[in-house]
């Protein structure tokens, strides 16, 4: 009488351009926010400034920044969580062929 076969499946560990990617994926996640909070952090002083035309400069700037930082944000993750995905290492499958007993 057989039994049913063992089978593992295990991935192989992601090559030096995977492992790159990996870490821009990290950077692009985290890095934004971090920037758009600090931007906001920032421009406080200047926004709440006495003068019209420096707190008004300093939301336009704010604006501009946060824009940028929202494009990179949307645009970098879809793309290198895409780059992340297809940079995985290849899926190993090893079967064991059932014991008798």
């Amino acid at each position: 009488m057989s039994g049913a076969p063992l089978r593992f499946v295990a991935r192989a560990p992601r090559g030096l351009f995977g492992r790159v990617v990996k870490w821009l994926f990290w950077l692009v996640v985290l890095v934004p926010p971090l920037l758009m909070l600090g931007t906001c952090a920032g421009l406080q002083s200047f926004v709440f400034s006495e003068d019209p035309e420096v707190a008004g400069g300093a939301l336009m700037f704010g604006a501009g920044a946060l824009g940028v930082l929202w494009a990179i944000w949307f645009i970098g993750l879809p793309v290198m969580g895409l780059l992340m995905l297809l940079t995985r290492g290849k899926k190993l499958v090893i079967e064991q062929p059932g014991t008798i007993g």
